[in-house]
This record gives structure tokens, C-alpha cells and sequence, in this order.
């Protein structure tokens, strides 16, 4: 299969000669993929990946464009089944209900809804709508529906045949837009559906956080775009959204949860080309090194000396590190997903096991590349016996 080369900023839609490239990566497989055999995993394909920036919205982005229908045919993520999403989602839901408790009635919009995990907990008395193309979202849909779902790309087209021109009080996309290459269709289609003065409410990951933590294992073909604060104020300007608030959260590693209000009037972006981000230096740095990381240096010790290791967290990030790391042959990985279960990290052929393999099989040290939710983990196992390590988050 043959991948593209974007030809203009996903955000801005500034061409591809004021793109600066950041990094390039070793080649790897598409980080949501898991295999059914081992020998399914040795063919998987793997594709270049460079870090590009927008000198003009700031927007830092993959260069290389994997189709859709490749990247979310089989989408191997459900938010219900991380126990931290739900805690934040359960937050979230409790933040909007109070926020628009006197609004009524409220058409509330969701894009990337994924199983429902927020659109569940809202306000029953709200007009709930979820807009996901994805397989997840699909199985999500309760019987009888307590939302509507648009199984489908949210689209300005989507807005326009789905009637809901001028239609919606609030819009949120929470962790979806680093998944979209047009996102200035995505902006264009939330302008088009919101009344005069409604709301816009976006959570992506942090790019301040990503560079200061050199999180290299977060880059990787599905998420297309990291995002800046100003980026997002910039992009979302040209559509004619204000900026309200934003606040920094822990979800993923580091997270920005920014509101927006629907104006009437767009702004243009700024003349000049944006200063480079200086801690990219240091991520490219952390890259190059990765090797050499405490973890890494513990994890091939304990390998050389014929002992067991075994990781923690069969998702994007894991798939990133231990395809970059492919010296490291982890015994095997735990995941707590069913969608995961029993398949097969691409490339590395690492299987995917429950966590009742740590008392089966113990490992003498057992990474945790969903580092993210790290305490969790270590809370519900208090039986594993050996090291925990974790090579970010720290």
C-alpha cells in the first residue's frame, strides 16, 4: 500500500514550503494495528514517519498521510475499557452538565465519540448527537439509543445533509482531531453547525507537554497533528472562533482542554513566519538516544542475562517503542482490552496477553509503556513481584 505526502498544513491549509521539517523517525508499522498470527505480524508494513511544523499556525504534524479506511477500519480502541478515560469523562460530563444546567433545551455535539463514554453520562433531558466513522462506535450505539449516531466523518457536507445547520448549542471533540488530516474541514463543519455565539470545546494532547517530557513514543501515523495552544487559537481564528479559556490537564501525558465561542468575524493569520519551538532540540535528542535511557539499558542487562521481561499497555505508545526498540524481545505484553486480547504487536510479533499472565509467567521486570496510567497499573497488580520500569512520565 502506497501512503501520501500531505500538501498543505491539515490546520491552515498554508502549503507544503512552509512546512519545517522537526524529526524523522525509523520506519514503522501503523501503531493501531495488531495482528492475529505472528506470522501476520512479520509482514506487516511499516512506512516513514517525519515530523513536520507549520511556520505559519504552528501546527506540528506527520507529514505522511495513511487513508482512513486503512488507519480506522479495525479500530482496536474503546474508551470504556481504560478505567482512567472513564474517570475523566465521568469529570468532564459533571463540568458540562453544570456549565449549561439553565440551558434548555441543549443540542450537545460530539465529535469522535468513540463508545458513547461521555455521551452516556450527560444530561438525559439533552439532545445528544455523536458523529464517528469508526467500527467502536458503531458497537457503542446502545438498544434503544440514548444518542444519535452519525457513523460517518464529521464534515461540513455531514452538517449540511444531516440538517443540523445552525442547529447545535455545544460541539466537543475530546482526543480526535490528532486523528484527522482535514481539519479544516472539521472547523469549517463545526462553524457551520453551531448557533451564533455556541459553544466549541476541544482536548488534545499538550505539544508543551509532549517536548518537555521528549515523548517520542506519542508520534506515530494516527496522530497526524499535535497541538500548541497558540496553533489552536490560530487555526480555529480563521473560522471565526474566539478563545474563552484553557486549562492543562493530566489525561495522556499532558493534556489542554481549550472552549471557544462562534463569532461572526474571522481573523487572518500572522505575516510573518513563527519562531522554531526550542525544546525540539531536546525531543530529537531523547529520540536519537533512546537507547540509553535507564529503562532501556535495565531491560537489555536483564535480556543478556537470559532473564524474562515483559511489558505493560498494548496501545499506540507501545507499539512506537517497542518497534524502535526492536533489540528489547519482550516476552510478552499485558492489555486489559478485549479488542486486543490474544493478537500480535506488528513487526516484533510481541502477544498481547491478560494481566493473569504476570502470576503465570512472572517477568523479572515489566515495562510500562501505557505509562500514562501508571498508578493504576501498579495498584491492580499488587502481585507482580518484579521491577516496574517506565521510560517516560518520570
Amino acid at each position: 500500500m502506497e501512503h501520501t505526502l500531505i500538501k498543505r498544513c491539515r490546520g491552515c491549509l498554508a502549503p507544503n514550503s512552509d512546512q519545517a521539517t522537526v524529526m524523522c523517525m525509523k520506519p514503522m508499522p501503523l501503531a493501531g494495528m495488531f495482528c492475529a498470527t505472528p506470522e501476520e505480524a512479520a509482514r506487516a508494513l511499516v512506512f516513514p514517519l517525519t515530523w513536520v511544523r507549520c511556520q505559519r499556525c504552528g501546527l506540528v504534524q506527520v507529514l505522511e498521510d495513511i487513508p482512513d479506511s486503512v488507519l480506522f477500519s479495525r479500530y482496536n480502541y474503546a474508551s470504556s475499557s481504560v478505567p482512567g478515560l472513564v474517570r475523566h469523562f465521568a469529570s468532564y460530563a459533571n463540568l458540562l452538565g453544570e456549565r449549561y444546567s439553565r440551558v434548555a433545551p441543549l443540542h450537545f455535539l460530539e465529535i469522535g465519540c468513540n463508545d458513547g463514554v461521555l455521551l452516556k453520562r450527560l444530561p438525559a433531558a439533552w439532545r445528544r448527537t455523536g458523529v464517528d466513522p469508526s467500527d467502536v462506535a458503531a458497537r457503542g450505539a446502545e438498544v434503544p439509543p440514548s444518542y444519535d449516531l452519525l457513523n460517518a466523518p464529521f464534515s461540513s457536507t455531514l452538517v449540511r445533509e444531516a440538517g443540523l445547520e445552525g442547529a447545535v448549542d455545544v460541539i466537543s471533540g475530546s482526543n480526535c482531531l490528532a486523528h484527522i488530516s482535514d481539519l479544516h474541514e472539521v472547523f469549517s463543519g463545526a462553524a457551520l453547525a453551531l448557533r451564533p455565539g455556541g459553544h466549541f470545546w476541544i482536548e488534545v494532547h499538550d505539544l508543551r507537554a509532549l517536548l518537555r517530557g521528549c515523548q517520542w513514543d506519542t508520534i506515530y501515523h494516527e496522530h497526524r497533528a499535535e497541538w500548541s495552544e497558540g496553533a489552536l487559537r490560530r487555526c480555529l481564528a480563521l473560522h471565526g472562533f474566539d478563545p474563552v479559556e484553557t486549562s492543562r490537564l493530566p489525561m495522556h501525558g499532558g493534556a489542554l482542554r481549550s472552549l471557544f465561542r462562534k463569532t461572526d468575524q474571522s481573523h487572518p493569520l500572522p505575516g510573518k513566519p513563527l519562531q522554531p519551538e526550542p525544546e525540539m532540540a531536546s525531543l530529537r535528542q531523547a529520540y536519537e538516544k533512546r537507547s540509553e535511557t535507564p529503562a532501556a539499558q535495565r531491560l537489555g542487562a536483564l535480556q543478556a542475562q537470559g532473564r524474562r521481561i515483559a511489558a505493560y499497555g498494548a496501545a499506540g505508545r507501545a507499539n512506537v517503542y517497542l518497534n524502535q526498540l526492536p533489540e528489547l524481545r519482550f516476552a510478552y505484553i499485558v492489555d486489559e482490552s478485549p479488542l486486543r486480547m490474544n493478537k500480535f504487536i506488528p513487526r516484533v510479533g510481541t502477544q498481547v496477553v491478560p494481566p493473569s499472565h504476570l502470576q503465570h509467567q512472572p517477568a523479572d521486570a515489566c515495562l510500562i509503556t501505557a505509562w500514562n496510567y501508571r498508578d493504576d497499573i501498579m495498584g491492580k497488580n499488587p502481585e507482580h513481584a518484579g521491577a516496574w520500569l517506565t521510560a517516560f512520565g518520570d
